[in-house]
């Protein structure tokens, strides 16, 4: 009982404190559109021919000056409309260009990394923009996140992305996404970035190069949380801002089986954080396991440490959706926390036994 008393006590204080760094790092204000720099905006896709259509109108409809932009869609072995609808789209606006990734040099590459290495060799900008296939970010995405790099030191700038949610799966999701997404945030606010997004992210030429890309990292994955590692790792600074002008937008998986694939393929990327990051993954890990243990053997104390546990999750959660204009979701609080339960105590057995991750009809 002491040490389930201890460790909650624990997690709340940090949620509290993680509240509180969340709101401290703001995005800077955009540049005026004769300061803004040319950017390439990377796209990997494969077989999205249901997604993509959305994304490539979100792209087209950038607020961004039509000569200093462009938009490189790297089709990835697609086997459906993929390559034909990113051809379509190049017909009709010439920013947009798709890269064949088939007809790339490999460079010892697979999956996600080599597309978005082949879009990059392809790419005229010295800043670097990525969001993915089944994303659509909103008119002034590109201004603001191509606004944060001020500072010659500022190697990389990662925004919140937000799952678009009808369904109660689609709430969970969003709510998990915000979670985490304020942790990381907060962890970047207090200057020890935990983790980046490649859905949602900008990056220097020179800090991509100067780590030597994604050919000279190793195989991950998840290949953002690999790049954001070598950057910082080369002195540059990297930032997650939890804000809404950097925000952007991301379908939800259909099925609670894909749901746990991905939360699966995050934590088996999440192995190569540094040794203070296991420390919070094992206070969020002994959280779970402790109140749920404590359910059958002090059901009285337990319920009340798990009143408390979900009264700090909500006012983190709060403060990532008054930071993201996000509305109608804490409603489903308690249902997240069954959710989270249950995916958090049953992920390290499953990494264990099935260590393999299959991700877009690859395995890994």
């Amino acid at each position: 009982m002491t040490l389930l008393l201890s460790v909650t006590t624990l997690y709340v204080v940090l949620a509290l404190l993680a509240t509180v760094a969340a709101r401290a790092d703001r995005a800077a204000p955009p540049l005026a559109t004769d300061a803004l720099p040319r950017v390439s905006v990377l796209v990997a896709a494969r077989n999205e021919e249901d997604a993509l259509p959305r994304c490539l109108r979100a792209l087209q409809l950038q607020d961004y000056p039509a000569d200093r932009i462009e938009f490189l869609i790297a089709d990835d072995h697609s086997t459906d409309g993929t390559a034909a609808l990113i051809d379509a789209f190049a017909g009709r606006d010439a920013r947009f260009r798709r890269i064949n990734v088939a007809r790339e040099a490999e460079d010892g590459l697979e999956g996600k990394a080599r597309a978005v290495h082949a879009a990059y060799r392809h790419a005229d900008a010295n800043l670097l923009l990525l969001t993915d296939a089944d994303c659509f970010p909103p008119p002034a995405w590109a201004r603001n996140l191509a606004s944060q790099f001020r500072d010659a030191a500022t190697g990389m700038v990662c925004g919140v992305t937000l799952v678009e949610h009808r369904t109660l799966l689609d709430r969970v999701q969003a709510l998990d996404w915000l979670l985490l997404l304020t942790l990381a945030a907060a962890a970047s606010g207090a200057r020890l970035p935990l983790t980046a997004q490649g859905n949602n992210m900008a990056f220097r030429r020179d800090a991509y190069e100067a780590v030597g890309g994604y050919p000279a990292l190793p195989a991950s994955v998840t290949e953002d949380y690999a790049l954001f590692r070598a950057i910082r790792g080369a002195g540059w600074q990297v930032r997650l801002v939890l804000d809404a002008p950097l925000g952007n937008f991301t379908l939800p998986l259909t099925s609670l089986r894909e749901v746990f694939a991905q939360r699966k393929r995050w934590a088996r990327g999440g192995l190569a954080a540094p040794p203070w990051a296991y420390l919070a993954y094992l206070l969020f890990y002994l959280t779970h396991l402790l109140l749920f243990g404590g359910l059958f053997g002090a059901p009285f104390v337990t319920l009340a440490l798990l009143a408390l546990k979900i009264f700090a999750d909500g006012l983190m959660l709060r403060t990532g959706m008054q930071r993201m204009g996000a509305r109608g979701l804490l409603g489903t609080l308690l249902h997240y926390e069954l959710y989270l339960f249950g995916y958090v105590l049953l992920m390290p057995f499953s990494l264990l036994l099935s260590p393999r991750i299959r991700w877009k009809e690859r395995r890994f």
